[in-house]
């Protein structure tokens, strides 16, 4: 019976693991009367999002709807935080799950605009290797949707990144920040981007760490 027991609360302990692993987590920071992060694209699936107040003097909360469904009746319950942020405090969503579509997150209790939040079903990843001075795709063509983009340092001998702007527009304004890489990609290591919203036009990647050359991106309708 021991055994028996012993081989349970093994099999009970990996489903929690496994669910938990399945269960992204998205953090989004409130500053007085905004959100930092101001839209968000994300695979259909299993996430919580973590709310942090930074320098709201009064305690905040997140409300996520179908977009433009702003009743409480219409409100993603399981997307409330579990306990007002209070300034300089942080608290969890239970977990979302997020079929495809169009979703606008805010807090009325800031209160914030409401920002878009949209959800797809596929998401294609596109990897980029960089060698010193150079990425190893000198210019690509792919169909307008969802992307990724892995980025590989394979012998730079020092932190690189990942720009992705409309073609001539290097500002940093112009960046689509969704294209970032999630961490500095150190060499022999890898990082992935955000997903982006490509619509049919020119681009052009680089990297301005490495740096490297402007190379195209051609987005092209289906």
């Amino acid at each position: 019976m021991k055994k028996i027991q012993v081989v349970f609360i093994a099999i009970f302990a990996f489903s929690i693991a496994f669910v938990q692993a399945q269960t992204k987590q998205i953090n989004l920071e409130q500053t007085k009367g905004a959100f930092t992060t101001e839209n968000l694209t994300l695979a259909a699936g299993d996430y919580q999002f973590n709310i942090s107040n930074n320098g709201v003097d009064h305690e905040l909360g997140f409300v996520l709807v179908p977009k433009g469904m702003y009743d409480a009746k219409h409100h993603i319950q399981t997307a409330y935080v579990k306990a007002p942020v209070a300034n300089g405090k942080s608290s969890m969503t239970s977990t979302v799950h997020l079929e495809a579509g169009e979703y606008e997150y805010f807090c009325p209790m800031n209160p914030t605009p409401k920002y878009n939040l949209t959800v797809v079903d596929e998401v294609e990843t596109i990897k980029l290797g960089q060698v010193k001075g150079d990425f190893d795709q000198h210019g690509l063509t792919i169909e307008k949707g969802s992307y990724q983009f892995e980025i590989a340092n394979l012998n730079v001998d020092h932190e690189v990144g990942f720009v992705l702007v409309p073609k001539g527009m290097y500002d940093a304004k112009h960046h689509i920040q969704t294209a970032y890489v999630k961490a500095p990609v150190a060499e022999g290591t890898s990082s992935m981007t955000g997903i982006v919203e490509l619509e049919a036009g020119e681009y052009e990647y680089f990297c301005p760490l490495n740096p490297t050359p402007k190379y195209n991106l051609t987005v092209v309708n289906k």
